[in-house]
């Protein structure tokens, strides 16, 4: 009797071989999308930390020069270095955008996430306060 020399993988072997990678990039999947969720809000969080800095930094200026604390009206024109998608004031329309947005009745910091949700932080120019984020 002549021996058969077995080349390669049966059917079964491949079938059990793609339904557990199957079961992997399901488990995968769902925990990269909230990885990518907490890393935007960190960063978010970097941001509203520096731009409140910038104005600390701005008030204490303003004590030292005119005895008297102030805060800036937009609080993105006393950083050192702007976020890299910073566009001014208004509402933001692209993904990752930063905007001031100055209305009457309300100042506030907008971040529009590369999911397009939009949030925003209040802000409040006569103590120089930023508020929670909100979502829009």
């Amino acid at each position: 009797m002549r021996s058969m020399k077995q080349n390669g993988f049966t059917l079964v072997e491949l079938i059990i071989v793609m339904v557990l990678l199957g079961i992997l990039a399901a488990v995968a999947i769902p925990k990269m999308g909230t990885t990518v969720a907490s890393s935007e809000e960190a960063a978010e969080t970097a941001v509203i930390a520096a731009l409140q800095t910038a104005v600390e930094l701005y008030a204490m200026d303003q004590v030292v020069l005119n005895s008297e604390k102030s805060y800036p009206d937009n609080p993105f024109d006393e950083m050192d270095k702007p976020p890299s998608k910073y566009s001014g004031t208004g509402s933001p329309s692209d993904d990752g955008e930063w905007t001031f947005f100055n209305e009457t009745e309300e100042k506030s910091v907008r971040h529009k996430r590369n999911d397009n949700t939009l949030y925003k932080w209040v802000y409040t120019k006569d103590t120089g306060a930023f508020g929670g984020r909100i979502a829009l």
